[in-house]
């Protein structure tokens, strides 16, 4: 059990993370601590830590509407079929690429889950407890942990996307664009792929 103000202990923080119903991210609270990140289907992937912005700020700021090319989570997972953008591909237009990647953030901020326990910790001692969670941690649990690539290997959840589009209403010239970057994803996103272990 580590001391100071975390009196959990990394199997406590783990079970906590497993066994708790799964939030939105827009429902996550103004704390700091241990958290997890789910995709579409409920199946956690990652674990992290924020010890300075909350957990709302942190997830969003980063995994939802952080960039594909880095360590953002679930950005990265999800760049896949209409949602995708690589602006160093060949036919990369900017335009285009601003509407996947607004509908790929809405997406995650609709149908992507997190689980969250606080605590009122140092940074020190939430890395350290951190780095306990990973040594127990079942592997799937934190099989986005180690690579910046995307892991994610599920096709687009095209009915979601399809009802999420007709939603945010978009119009003939937006879903052009989104069946170009389909297609540039066809062609281009096996380079934004982790290899397979």
């Amino acid at each position: 059990m580590l001391t100071g103000a975390i009196s959990m202990t990394a199997e406590e923080c783990l079970m906590a993370l497993r066994s708790q119903e799964l939030r939105k991210i827009d429902d996550l609270p103004h704390a700091i601590g241990v958290y997890a990140l789910a995709d579409h289907l409920g199946t956690i992937h990652y674990i992290g830590i924020t010890s300075a912005e909350s957990f709302r700020d942190r997830i969003y700021s980063r995994h939802v509407n952080g960039s594909e090319e880095r360590s953002h989570k679930l950005a990265c997972n999800y760049n896949i079929g209409r949602m995708w953008r690589d602006r160093k591909c060949a036919g990369h237009v900017p335009s285009d690429a601003k509407i996947a990647k607004d509908l790929r953030r809405e997406f995650i901020r609709r149908h992507c889950w997190a689980a969250c326990v606080p605590f009122a910790g140092s940074k020190p001692e939430l890395e350290a407890l951190e780095k306990q969670i990973f040594r127990i941690a079942p592997p799937a649990m934190v099989s986005w942990n180690a690579t910046r690539m995307r892991v994610n290997r599920l096709p687009e959840p095209r009915e979601l996307v399809d009802a999420l589009i007709e939603d945010l209403g978009l119009g003939s010239e937006e879903r052009a664009a989104l069946e170009r970057q389909r297609r540039l994803f066809e062609v281009h996103g096996h380079k934004s792929l982790a290899p397979l272990r």
